[in-house]
């Protein structure tokens, strides 16, 4: 269940960094590809605390952060490129 709201929450973050771009006078694309770096250091830390103060073995972990950051991450990747073809075009 964790895991579900850690997505979740990362694509909240996806929508403000893209939001905070627009507002800011930048274009979406720009938000959703800044949001990638900080989004690997949430859940890096996510992991770390997993690991410290959960006690979970940082086998069952690493899969996890994959997941964490992955699916945020290719959803963040995927709107940059097809925000910034769609203000090209």
């Amino acid at each position: 269940m964790h895991t579900l709201k850690m997505v979740v929450a990362g694509l909240a973050g996806l929508g403000v960094f893209i939001l905070a771009a627009t507002l800011l006078g930048r274009r979406a694309a720009d938000g959703a590809r800044i949001f990638i770096l900080p989004w690997l250091a949430a859940s890096v830390i996510n992991m770390v605390i997993g690991v410290y103060w959960a006690s979970v073995p940082l086998s069952t972990e690493i899969p996890v952060l994959v997941v964490v950051f992955g699916v945020p991450a290719a959803i963040a990747w995927y709107l940059a490129r097809w925000l910034r073809a769609r203000s090209e075009a």
